[in-house]
């Protein structure tokens, strides 16, 4: 497939050509052979050219897996992943594995199956600053932060456990590409489980509890010219992100040594500052670093002025075309302009397409899928080639331009 030429101005009749046009397909959709064939007739019918697939959402595999359980869902005998490939790469479309990361299971549920990584390690689970596991929390806990029990990427063990899911897929199945979900921190108050402090104890000589518990035994201490507690609290945050990061990491170069032509990328916070600060996610140094081949900032709003806002920081700060568009069309199932609009301005700004989130909200919306074929996606369009040149971590337009 051609690689995509994209920059701030692009107009938008010479990126249709060659624009990555992706749905985010909730698992939901893929327990049954009949509803994954839904889901290639409406991509066909709106002209995508992608699915990013749901296929662990919480520790358990809609595909054969040797290492998490089978979704109790899901029909007997029948691979979802396996037949999504097949049906979607026979009429041309991608198909990349979308995995949550880091959640695993449901808040106040306790018993899981025998292989679930909950079951086998519980010690696992995120701990916030209360010292309470959230494999812990009843019902309703964490209500604004969490969607799930998630895990704590600064155990050896999860980092692993992590890589091995990813890995497991690329090895195993012909997909085009791997998509990181929930591959951060739900908030700043969880990270305090022992692994994490005893880590940052080797690295600091300070328990980051202290922060919490005992800020006055650090405020106003000067060290190397820095206030020791505004020095141990940013610490303790880069600490986590680095977590986080190393993660991405290990997944990107061992895929690359194994199939270099999957893509990698990441569902991502919109708003920079917020991803950064809040969720200790720094998917700005993933593209830096050359660890992501494409990011999804997940703009959810049906204001078109703030959604522009968020996709513009994006493709600025990713200049080489690493950064899609992700648009929140469930928030906008009244009227499909609403959705058109925002896929405009997308491409006004440059980017190489967009997702939308979710498949599942319009899938019985008729009226979405024909303003689409007749609007935006009027013309087929090839998804562009959105994995990263080996030789170097950020390739130039220049570069692109000769592939």
């Amino acid at each position: 497939m051609a690689e995509t030429r994209v920059g701030i101005g692009v107009n938008s009749e010479a990126q249709a050509a060659d624009e990555f046009r992706g749905l985010w397909v909730v698992r939901t959709s893929m327990q049954s052979k009949e509803s994954v064939e839904q889901v290639i007739g409406r991509a066909c019918e709106g002209k995508f050219n992608a699915l990013l697939v749901q296929v662990n959402g919480r520790g358990e595999a809609y595909y054969e897996s040797r290492i998490i359980p089978r979704m109790p869902d899901v029909q007997g005998g029948f691979d979802p992943l396996a037949f999504c490939i097949e049906e979607a790469h026979a009429v041309g479309i991608e198909v990349h594995a979308w995995i949550n990361a880091f959640t695993v299971g449901e808040i106040g549920r306790r018993k899981y199956q025998e292989n679930h990584v909950l079951t086998q390690h519980p010690e696992w689970a995120l701990v916030d600053h209360g010292q309470v596991s959230t494999f812990d929390y009843s019902p309703g806990m964490g209500r604004d932060e969490l969607v799930s029990v998630m895990l704590d990427p600064a155990i050896e063990g999860v980092k692993e456990y992590v890589r091995e899911v990813f890995m497991e897929v690329v090895t195993d199945y012909d997909v085009d590409g791997v998509h990181f979900d929930y591959i951060r921190y739900p908030g700043r108050k969880y990270g305090y489980g022992e692994e994490a402090r005893d880590e940052f104890r080797k690295l600091t000589g300070y328990d980051p509890l202290d922060l919490v518990k005992k800020p006055e035994t650090l405020r106003g201490k000067i060290t190397d010219g820095k206030d020791l507690f505004e020095d141990l609290s940013d610490k303790w945050d880069e600490f986590r992100r680095e977590q986080v990061t190393e993660v991405v990491r290990r997944v990107y170069q061992d895929v690359k040594r194994t199939k270099p032509d999957v893509a990698v990328s990441c569902a991502v916070f919109p708003d920079l500052d917020e991803s950064y600060n809040e969720r200790l996610q720094d998917w700005l140094s993933w593209i830096q670093e050359g660890i992501v081949d494409f990011i999804v900032p997940m703009a959810y709003t049906p204001n078109t002025r703030k959604f522009t806002s968020h996709i513009k920081k994006a493709v600025e700060t990713s200049p080489d075309g690493r950064a899609l568009a992700g648009v929140g069309v469930y928030l906008m199932l009244d009227n499909p302009s609403d959705c058109i609009e925002k896929i405009e301005a997308a491409r006004e700004l440059g980017t190489p397409g967009v997702v939308l989130f979710s498949y599942d909200s319009i899938k019985e919306r008729t009226d979405y899928w024909e303003a689409l074929a007749s609007g935006p996606f009027k013309s087929p369009a090839t998804a562009p080639k959105m994995t990263r040149r080996a030789s170097s971590p950020i390739s130039s337009v220049k570069d692109r331009e000769n592939d």
